[in-house]
């Protein structure tokens, strides 16, 4: 296990528990947590989770269960996972969950717990250092980026020193360290059991350990990569195991489209020239014949992809489009020298069969590019859309499902019988109907064949929202289709800003909005103002928390996963709904069919998502019992139009103000400050 530092027993227990332990006497109030953690707090509704989670791994099943923050769900999951019996997978959403996870709750409770247990941590192969690559890099440093030489020394030090070899651990190593894909390698790269590090290699070691682990903590792009491989055929990543744990629930839909659709991009051909380019290097049988072939792939991928993105911003478009435009015949004839190149690819890598043993592979690689870009610009499976999405200087075309409840259905509701779904975030309107819908539960539910207990669970808040939180919709602001929204916006984040005296993240559902009222408030408030976009996320994180009166403008990133406790965040400001853009191609293709099957795509769709997604950014604000502040939504239609009533039934039972001079009242009783 990590090392992590005592905790001051708070209490000493009197002589030794007697029995089996249970939930109560672990979670309850004089139980050994609450004894030997000086920072533990007994909270009902976190035994109420842990005992629905329980009583789903003993008899098997399907829960649901909402456990808003403060109510410690981790613990109430892990414990009755540990007290099973059974190897049990919890899937997490985000990178701060794992660390939180790993580092922090498993930890502490094996330090207690009454018998030794595993519990390990397993990612993707390419965060873990290759050996062999890395041998390689040693005999002839080449780096990506003029940048990245700046690390090397660092990841030397730290290669003589790891027992794991995941990239996590080298201190100051920046996410977007792009000599890292050389210092990993891809599965079809690898050499397996073939090669000459196999036994002590990272990823081995990884695997060999998950396999006698409890508890098993993977993100959810690594489990449905997992479930991917083993629909295929292929050899799976995780172990056997009983029962899935998915933690941050609401991530799964939008996971799952990456996994069981299509999805090619200038980096795939990036990535399998340079494998191939490495291979042969290291078997030292690269010729003249190999290097011109790839050189031809890369101008001609080069030439493809940015046809396809000629003109276009950074967005999703529908590729039926793309096709239709003014670039259609000149598209048209990169394709067909793209699909020569990888066929020519495909045969000469032919030469090597008898003298590299992953040639097969790769050449399959080649072969697979080739028929997938056909498949994308065909677009013909009317149970997919189709669309390019350009980002991060890359370009990517995809093939979604529209309908992921049935593939849900058929690829893991069928084939895992325990399945456990939490957040802090899974019902609208109290109900976990749109959540049911999304992953095909409500399908499930209804069949009669199937006797398989569902069980759903919205626990109580944990924080008194009724006193330390207040909601502000402002009635008269015009609303967000109005020239005069952004205008009217600017005067109230003023207003409020002056109040809280900074203090305040003002998020915002587009980049565009976010630059506009940036602009005009930049110079006139008195206040340290942040931008997302300035600095890395963390940076502007911690310039924020070390600033207690300053300002974070941001959009969608730091709408969920951002904690900041204390006197540094008393107001979050939202500019409107965040309603998914219809013009959308994924989104919109999801609207049609929902009214195709004779629903309401606004109120069965586009009314919860978007609740949800305010849920999340309404979480900013009260994290600990300490907390209090305002939520200012200045978005009208909450007021104006019938479904907002079912974005304040969603959110947190807090007290609604509807006039500015309401919330300056309110911060002047709350917090004794000068209204001037």
């Amino acid at each position: 296990m990590p090392a992590v530092k005592e905790d001051s027993p708070k209490k000493r227990s009197k002589g030794k528990r007697k029995g089996p332990p249970t939930l109560d006497s672990i979670l309850g109030e004089g139980g050994l947590l609450d004894n030997m953690l000086e920072r533990y707090e007994y909270r009902p509704q976190q035994l109420t989770m842990a005992k629905a989670v329980q009583q789903t791994l003993k008899d098997e099943g399907i829960l649901m269960v909402e456990a808003a923050t403060g109510t410690g769900k981790t613990l109430a999951y892990l414990i009755p996972a540990l007290l099973s019996g059974k190897t049990v997978v919890v899937s997490t959403g985000t990178k701060a969950l794992q660390e939180q996870l790993i580092d922090k709750d498993i930890p502490r409770l094996a330090k207690h717990w009454h018998t030794d247990f595993s519990a390990v941590l397993l990612k993707g192969r390419r965060n873990y250092l290759c050996k062999m690559r890395y041998g390689e890099m040693l005999m002839n440093p080449r780096f990506r980026s003029a940048g990245d030489t700046t690390y090397w020394g660092a990841i030397k030090d730290w290669v003589d020193k790891t027992e794991t070899g995941d990239r996590a651990d080298i201190a100051g190593l920046p996410d977007d360290f792009q000599t890292w894909a050389d210092l990993s390698i891809s599965s079809e790269a690898c050499k397996g059991s073939k090669c000459k590090f196999y036994e002590s290699c990272f990823v081995t070691k990884a695997r060999k350990t998950a396999s006698e682990a409890r508890v098993i903590v993977v993100n959810h792009h690594l489990f449905f990569a997992d479930l991917a491989l083993r629909q295929q055929g292929y050899a799976e990543i995780l172990p056997e195991y009983d029962a899935v744990i998915f933690d941050e629930a609401h991530h799964l839909e939008e996971v799952a489209s990456q996994y069981f659709g299509i999805e090619v991009s200038n980096w795939r051909i990036t990535e399998l020239a340079n494998d191939i380019r490495k291979t042969m290097e290291s078997e030292d049988v690269m010729d003249v014949e190999l290097e011109k072939v790839l050189k031809t792939l890369g101008q001609r991928g080069n030439s493809f992809f940015t046809l396809m993105a000629f003109g276009l911003y950074e967005g999703r478009y529908p590729i039926s489009h793309i096709l239709k435009g003014l670039q259609k015949d000149r598209i048209e004839e990169a394709h067909r020298l793209l699909g020569v190149a990888l066929t020519e690819l495909e045969q000469e890598l032919k030469r090597f069969l008898d003298k590299v043993e992953i040639t097969e592979r790769l050449s399959e690689r080649a072969a697979d590019l080739k028929f997938e870009i056909d498949e994308l610009l065909a677009a013909d499976d009317e149970r997919y859309t189709y669309f390019m999405e350009i980002r991060d200087r890359g370009v990517f075309l995809h093939a979604a499902p529209i309908d992921l409840a049935e593939i849900f259905k058929t690829r893991l509701l069928d084939q895992q019988s325990t399945l456990v779904f939490t957040s802090a975030t899974l019902s609208t309107n109290n109900n976990f109907d749109y959540f049911k819908q999304r992953l095909g539960l409500d399908v499930l539910e209804k069949e009669d064949d199937r006797d398989i207990p569902m069980r759903e669970e919205i626990l109580p808040a944990v924080f008194d929202y009724e006193d330390q939180c207040l909601v502000y919709v402002p009635r008269r602001l015009p609303p967000p289709n109005s020239p005069k929204f952004v205008e009217g916006v600017v005067q109230i984040v003023e207003y409020l800003l002056n109040i809280s005296q900074g203090r305040a993240f003002v998020l915002f559902t587009s980049w565009s909005n976010m630059n506009a009222v940036h602009e005009e408030l930049e110079e006139r408030l008195e206040y340290t103002v942040l931008k997302q976009g300035q600095s890395p996320k963390r940076e502007l994180l911690e310039a924020f928390r070390a600033d207690e009166h300053s300002v974070l403008f941001a959009t969608s990133s730091f709408w969920e996963g951002v904690d900041v406790v204390g006197d540094a965040l008393k107001l979050v400001i939202i500019d409107k709904l965040p309603f998914a853009s219809p013009g959308d191609p994924l989104v919109r293709a999801r609207m049609d069919l929902i009214e195709a099957r004779g629903g309401n795509s606004f109120m069965d769709f586009s009314v919860p998502s978007a609740a949800l997604l305010l849920k999340q950014g309404f979480g900013r604000l009260i994290r600990s019992r300490e907390d209090t502040g305002v939520v200012a939504i200045l978005d009208s239609r909450i007021a104006s139009k019938r479904y907002g009533k079912h974005f304040l039934e969603t959110l947190p039972p807090a007290p609604v103000v509807w006039r500015a001079a309401g919330v300056k009242h309110w911060w002047h009783e709350k917090f004794g400050e000068p209204e001037e």
